[in-house]
């Protein structure tokens, strides 16, 4: 442990401090990220529901010896301040200048966020759900694509079709939120066109979906995330993937929202919460978004879960290669834009509804296994259900798996050691310590779908398993074994 970490107990954790370790695996604990600034009383009381004592980070907050100083509270929540314009992605305040409503992190703004749980329950397995949601997905894409020609030309688009296809996805995300999420993982990397918008139309969806939204909000919700770019068609396509615009660029670039908004009005779109949501969605929760600088509860709630959802996708499917985060560090950034850029309790909520480790993202486990993430266990987004596969010189045979479910760790650990993974009983924990990037193990996206159209407990992963066609199956690799399989 570094000299700059302090171990403290928990009742003298103060706010500013940095918590950089655990007393326990952080997988244990709901905390969505490694490494956090306590900024609340309910901060701490979060983690005094789990932990004895802590790490301190000396360097990144505040020391026991300083929690008395106003200077360095100050200080903190200025810093705090300036980082949450510069990491939302969207807003460059040096360019611009702050705005009239800005607002301290620190301000007593309560959020309008009401959560009503247990609303919604999964009703269908996931390889059941693929085909209806294959097709949900296809028809929001189509529709959606045939809607961004009918308005570049400036005519009308069939409100009813896109009515149709977002009912379509949404029934599908209320009875299996995995298929979807999957689905979109496996289109190809250049299939780029209306993906962000169907993307984050996912996320918000099962944000809405987590907290409780009736069917009618879901459907606004979800309407406008899929039409909140659509007057991106009036702007130059060299100012749209212009990552370095200057101050007279990005008052151009920010003009979109208001284009949206005059799109849809111009083409006779009559749902004026679609509209209004679009219209405030890039509006921070610290004033520091645009158009008009909104702050607190003067933005919908429905714009600011697509403001949430948004920025999650971009921060995972980020334009600029080397900017694509894992999901866990992707929430980590959204977690630090807490209490600023967005309402605290939004953002834990939502961090809560897609999980750390959505469906499609690679993990290491504790005992140096990887596997992928096949289904979330709603109650236990921390145990969810994983395929497994076999190692060959520290790259992923998809011609050897099995499935276990983090959740039943003694069933799972029996799975692991049948298998051959010899650390299964070795570790006090199994769990996810980390996800990866996929393609560092070989993986073939495109190559996946057999995996998730079988059911969880599908015996064709004990045929794969099986020695006497071991050969066959690592010379044709995943895709041959289960043709070998299912048609002979």
């Amino acid at each position: 442990m570094s000299l700059k970490q302090l171990k403290i107990f928990i009742h003298e954790l103060k706010v500013g401090m940095f918590v950089s370790a655990l007393d326990k695996p952080w997988a244990e604990t709901p905390f969505p990220i490694q490494g956090f600034v306590i900024k609340s009383g309910a901060d701490i009381s979060r983690v005094k529901a789990y932990c004895d004592y802590v790490f301190v980070d000396i360097e990144k907050g505040i020391s026991p010896e300083d929690v008395d100083s106003p200077v360095i509270g100050a200080r903190l929540r200025v810093d705090s301040n300036k980082q949450s314009a510069d990491d939302s992605g969207h807003i460059n305040s040096a360019n611009i200048g702050p705005s009239k409503h800005h607002l301290s992190v620190g301000a007593d703004i309560k959020s309008n966020l009401r959560v009503k749980p247990h609303v919604y329950k999964k009703t269908v397995e996931l390889a059941k759900e693929i085909p209806a949601a294959r097709g949900a997905m296809n028809n929001v894409l189509g529709c959606l694509t045939m809607a961004t020609r009918q308005m570049a030309r400036g005519g009308a688009f069939n409100q009813d079709q896109l009515q149709a296809s977002v009912d379509e996805m949404i029934d599908s995300v209320i009875r299996c939120p995995d298929a979807f999420i999957w689905l979109l993982r496996l289109r190809s990397k250049d299939a780029r066109s209306h993906d962000h918008s169907v993307r984050s139309s996912l996320w918000a969806t099962q944000f809405g979906r987590h907290i409780g939204l009736d069917l009618g909000q879901l459907r606004d919700l979800c309407q406008a995330t899929l039409l909140k770019d659509i007057g991106r068609i009036k702007l130059d396509p060299a100012l749209l993937h212009n990552q370095n615009r200057d101050s007279d660029q990005e008052v151009e670039y920010r003009s979109f929202v208001n284009h949206s908004v005059e799109q849809l009005r111009s083409s006779g779109f009559k749902n004026r919460s679609v509209i209004n949501i679009i219209k405030f969605h890039c509006e921070r929760f610290d004033g520091s978004g645009f158009p008009k600088g909104c702050a607190g509860n003067r933005i919908p709630m429905l714009a600011s879960v697509v403001g949430i959802a948004t920025e999650f996708d971009r921060l995972c499917n980020s334009r600029e290669a080397g900017d694509t985060m894992v999901p866990s560090k992707a929430t980590s950034r959204l977690y630090q834009l807490r209490g600023s850029a967005f309402a605290e309790n939004q953002v834990v909520e939502f961090i809560q509804s897609v999980g750390l480790y959505p469906a499609g993202t690679m993990v290491e486990l504790t005992t140096g296994d990887q596997g992928m993430v096949i289904e979330q266990n709603p109650r236990s987004r921390l145990a969810p259900r994983l395929a497994v596969f076999k190692n060959r010189m520290d790259r992923a045979d998809q011609g050897k798996y099995i499935f276990i479910d983090l959740k039943n760790e003694q069933q799972a650990r029996e799975r692991l050691h049948r298998f051959g993974q010899r650390r299964a009983y070795d570790v006090s924990k199994l769990a996810i310590v980390r996800d990866i990037e996929p393609d560092s193990f070989g993986l073939e996206y495109s190559l996946l779908e057999n995996l998730i159209a079988r059911p969880f407990n599908t015996p064709v992963n004990e045929l794969l398993m099986g020695s006497a066609d071991s050969g066959s199956q690592n010379k044709g690799g995943f895709l041959a074994a289960l043709k070998q399989r299912f048609f002979g």
